[in-house]
């Protein structure tokens, strides 16, 4: 045995000797405000989102660093790190004392607090390079290839995949899920590519509409075409002002930073994720003259549906659309692109340095028309053919202070309104506000708008955030936001409202050092039963979150991440709380191309309802996050080695062990036993 590990170390040994060369460089990570986001979205949705363009994008600006000294203001929001008081900020600075010299000079821009500087570090870069002038040839030849293969399984065979003597299993397909992706970037000019990908329990073929990989897209992508801005052919996403008529981009909701309130980013972005829902299909372009900009797109998808049974006195119909991406049994397969979605649009927006003005409108038609089931809560959600809306944005600026906003209306006549302010109230202290109000029955698909709800309608609010920075040491943020819900809403059968409020304080003595501390705390009102009474009664619930988590980068080798979390559930009938804490450890020496990292976790929880979130670090470009409630333990074990200069590979193995437990899950996904397994390779060819 002594002689087996001597062997296999030396083995180790002479390999990371041999390889010097080709180390593996830093690994893309998202920004703890990404981690954070993808929590709370998981949190609200149940499921992670497939969205990965943001961590695309970190990873091209890894191989094409941001110019500092030509970067516009599109570009600096497209690093999602930066707040707009901050970008403003920056463009302020560098437009009164002209380029800057050294990339530590952002140490003297307002706002810029050591800890962003840190993460800036990777993809931004200062030099006196001017605005490039690229032709054609450059356009095709000074991007960057990738190929990404990525297989995942769950080694535990849930009830889905088990037929019985008398019945074939409920799923068509295996568990084999398996994501396949080629892209050329050449980053803020052109990008063309196609993914594909199979979910767990998807048939590769044998049925119809089912032909190899369950779902197919492709794009091309082109910007800065002279006075053509942007072009997209394919798949593509359209985002415009605040989010109330149109917004299928990624967007930040309430969350640890409480500064960023503000949807931005470009009107038009490539779709290039295994995101099944938020996209449209079809070409879209975007013209810049001077100060005047204007977009026009078109698309016709295939939606998931359940049609109606016909008849002679009656057209066809869809009684729902389906959202899940999901076409695994005979039941969801039959849903499959059952509607069809026509949608256009445009916007036409006027820019000056210090305001803007845009207007938006957005059509859909459905065939065959929506002509849902409807319930007292949601009476007034769209059903028919042909739904329109049109929106009105603006942005202004004035000294310190940046309002932004948008008014939007639905073919009913019912508006929904989003106005915001961010403003520096001192060198470091920053405020947001918001206000929103959505009428019960606004109507819209493909909106993300700042609010407490996932859908934008039935809601009216105010928010208000502030981030102090006390010292280069200490930074606190939080806010606190009411709200209510005019009409009935999921769980709740009569008026409601709630508020919630969130704190974090974080202490960074050096640069290899943070601890934070997060408090949060949200209270609405949920149904009730009340014994003798046959009508539910609201009663108030409310959820407390205390998280402790401290990082420590021991050597450019190791670094650590430990996390404490208690939740609790206050209800009439009682409190429940649960727990978990995680050791996390990173290991990637210098000689060797290997990266190693771990986590292991034990939990308690008394219900679903005290359950907690974590993001886990994962194969590239996977948004992982747990949902962890019973009692048990986690772990997870992760490894990438760089096979040459052009080829890395990932290998992942995750287990959850629950105590006492004969069963986990429900329905076809329940699984026998006490544990869960799944297991990913990922290999990704670059060039």
């Amino acid at each position: 045995m002594a002689a087996g590990w001597y062997r296999i170390t030396v083995t180790l040994l002479l390999l990371c000797g041999s390889w010097e060369k080709v180390t593996a460089r830093q690994e893309t990570e998202l920004p703890a405000v990404m981690e954070n986001a993808l929590e709370n979205e998981t949190a609200a949705t149940d499921a992670a989102s497939d969205d990965d363009e943001n961590w695309q994008q970190l990873e091209d600006f890894m191989r094409h660093k941001i110019q500092l000294n030509t970067a516009d203001e599109a570009t600096l929001h497209s690093l999602g790190m930066l707040t707009d008081i901050q970008v403003q900020e920056f463009l302020t600075y560098r437009r009164l004392l002209g380029d800057l010299v050294s990339i530590y000079e952002l140490q003297a821009v307002p706002g810029f607090e050591p800890d962003v500087i840190r993460q800036l570090l990777s993809y931004v870069k200062v030099g006196n390079d001017l605005m490039p002038h690229y032709n054609m040839h450059d356009y095709l030849h000074k991007g960057g290839h990738t190929v990404l293969l990525r297989y995942g399984r769950q080694l535990e065979k849930s009830r889905g995949y088990q037929g019985t003597a008398t019945a074939a299993p409920a799923y068509q397909g295996s568990p084999d899920k398996v994501l396949l992706r080629y892209r050329y970037s050449f980053p803020r000019y052109i990008s063309w590519g196609i993914t594909m990908e199979k979910d767990a329990g998807e048939p590769w073929v044998g049925f119809p509409k089912q032909y190899g990989f369950d779902y197919y897209s492709a794009h091309l992508f082109v910007r800065n075409a002279g006075w053509l801005k942007t072009v997209a052919l394919g798949d593509y996403t359209v985002n415009l002002g605040q989010g109330l008529l149109q917004w299928q981009a990624h967007a930040y909701g309430k969350g640890a930073a409480a500064m960023q309130i503000k949807r931005e980013g470009d009107v038009l972005r490539p779709h290039t994720s295994a995101g099944e829902n938020n996209f449209f299909r079809g070409a879209a372009a975007t013209w810049e003259q001077r100060a005047w900009q204007a977009t026009a797109f078109v698309s016709l998808r295939r939606l998931d549906g359940t049609l109606a049974p016909a008849n002679d006195q009656e057209e066809a119909s869809a009684t729902a659309l389906q959202r899940s991406g999901y076409h695994r049994t005979l039941a969801e397969l039959s849903r499959k692109g059952a509607v069809q979605q026509w949608s256009g649009g445009g916007c036409i927006r006027y820019q000056r340095h210090r305001w803007q003005l845009g207007a938006n409108v957005v059509s859909h038609r459905l065939d065959p028309a929506l002509q849902r089931e409807l319930k007292p809560y949601s009476q007034f959600d769209f059903t028919g053919a042909q739904l329109t809306g049109a929106s009105v944005d603006y942005a202004a600026y004035w000294k310190n202070v940046h309002l932004f906003g948008e008014v939007a209306a639905s073919d009913n006549g019912k508006p929904a309104i989003v106005q915001g302010a961010l403003a520096s109230v001192a060198p470091m202290v920053d405020v947001a506000m918001v206000y929103r109000y959505y009428d019960k029955a606004y109507q819209s698909f493909y909106t993300s708008s700042f609010g407490d709800g996932s859908r934008t309608v039935n809601e009216q609010g105010w928010y208000t955030g502030v981030s102090m920075l006390l010292s280069n040491r200490w930074k606190i943020e939080g806010y606190v936001d009411f709200f209510r819900f005019p009409w009935l809403k999921y769980r709740a059968d009569a008026p409601s409202g709630g508020h919630d409020f969130s704190m974090q304080a974080v202490y960074t003595p050096n640069k290899r050092k943070r601890l934070s501390l997060r408090i949060t705390n949200a209270t609405h009102a949920e149904n009730r039963k009340v014994p003798g009474n046959a009508l539910n009664v609201l009663k108030d619930v409310t959820s407390t979150h205390i998280r402790l988590q401290g990082e420590w980068t021991y050597s450019r080798s190791w670094q650590f991440r430990a996390r404490g979390e208690y939740s609790s559930y206050a209800a009439d009938t009682g409190r429940k709380t649960g727990w978990m804490a995680y050791l996390e450890a990173a290991w990637h020496p210098r000689a060797c191309p290997l990266v190693l990292n771990a986590r292991l976790a034990r939990f308690g929880t008394a219900d679903y309802n005290t359950r907690i979130y974590a993001y886990e670090r994962s194969v590239l470009y996977d948004n992982a996050v747990s949902m962890l409630y019973g009692d048990g333990w986690q772990y997870y074990l992760n490894a990438k080695w760089k096979i040459s200069r052009h080829l890395s590979c990932w290998i992942r193995m995750h287990q959850v062990l629950y105590s006492g437990q004969q069963t986990i899950g429900t329905g076809q996904e329940m699984i026998p036993g006490d544990r869960k397994t799944f297991f990913q390779l990922q290999l990704l060819r670059s060039w």
